[in-house]
């Protein structure tokens, strides 16, 4: 599919048919509309709650994007490079800092700078797109919340502040000790951790000494790309997260940074502004039957 084709051939690559004719009846007719768009046209053109988060989540993940989005600032000629340092979806470069640029070679520093400040702004657009004026109300039972931190894995926090969630990772599911009644929740090795929310990573990790400490188990390997588009096998790890009241079986990945990626990410609902990050129930989960 080209680039610059059309929005209906584009979202029927990305399994989203269904939205063409209201998008297209407003006018967002060009991939590039794309990134023009905000949650009140998303509102009008993708009423459908469903439809809406997909999209979105396509908006993040979607390594295409990420050269409409270069071209749009007239740098296009560094995408090949923006790919081989690891920066392969817009959820990638919204969070760009200076230093995490280090690894592209620009051409002229005010290449870089213009890639920053638009970084910046698309990183604002995109939470935005996940406020509105309603409240919590019909959108799921509150989980857990996370808060805008600094992670002390990332060089003591020197790197400012990123969505963080403070959850229990279990060696195995505790809920398994209900069979044995000399068995409680506690007996099971656990730590607390807080995790760095990374929406554009499909995968969990977890410092390489919580991993020791609570002797998880190898249950195969992992292949994780590594900057210049090469590949590295890692051990995969199994155990349980605990988020408030839900257990999820996950797999890990070890690494200097504990973090949870679209795995976890795509088992709730999410509210965010600029202070908390709210994890919310999918619809009909934990609620109060009468």
């Amino acid at each position: 599919m080209s680039l610059e084709g059309s929005m209906r051939n584009y979202l029927e690559s990305v399994g989203l048919r269904e939205i063409c004719l209201k998008m297209e009846s407003h006018g967002f007719n060009q991939i590039s509309d794309i990134l023009s768009m905000d949650d009140e046209d998303l509102a009008v053109a993708i009423p459908d709650e469903e439809s809406k988060m997909k999209f979105k989540t396509v908006l993040h993940q979607d390594v295409r994007l990420v050269k409409i989005w270069l071209d749009s600032l007239g740098l296009g000629q560094y995408y090949d490079q923006f790919q081989a340092s690891g920066l392969k979806s817009l959820a990638r470069c919204s969070g760009l800092s200076l230093r995490s640029l280090d690894s592209v070679v620009f051409n002229l520093p005010g290449h870089k700078k213009r890639v920053f400040r638009e970084g910046l702004a698309y990183l604002k657009l995109m939470l935005d797109s996940f406020l509105s004026a309603q409240s919590l109300l019909g959108y799921g039972t509150v989980v857990a919340e996370g808060a805008w931190e600094e992670h002390e894995q990332l060089r003591g926090g020197k790197f400012g502040k990123f969505l963080c969630l403070t959850a229990d990772i279990f060696a195995r599911d505790p809920q398994e000790t209900r069979n044995n009644p000399n068995e409680g929740a506690a007996a099971v090795p656990h730590r607390r951790v807080k995790f760095m929310v990374d929406s554009g990573s499909d995968m969990v990790t977890l410092h390489y000494d919580i991993i020791k400490e609570l002797q998880l188990p190898v249950k195969g390997c992992a292949k994780q790309e590594v900057p210049g588009g090469q590949t590295r096998e890692l051990p995969l790890y199994s155990a349980c997260l605990g988020i408030g009241r839900k257990m999820l079986n996950i797999q890990i990945v070890p690494d200097s940074v504990s973090t949870v990626g679209t795995p976890v990410l795509w088992e709730f609902r999410h509210r965010i502004d600029g202070e908390k990050h709210v994890w919310l129930a999918k619809a009909g989960e934990f609620d109060i039957k009468p």
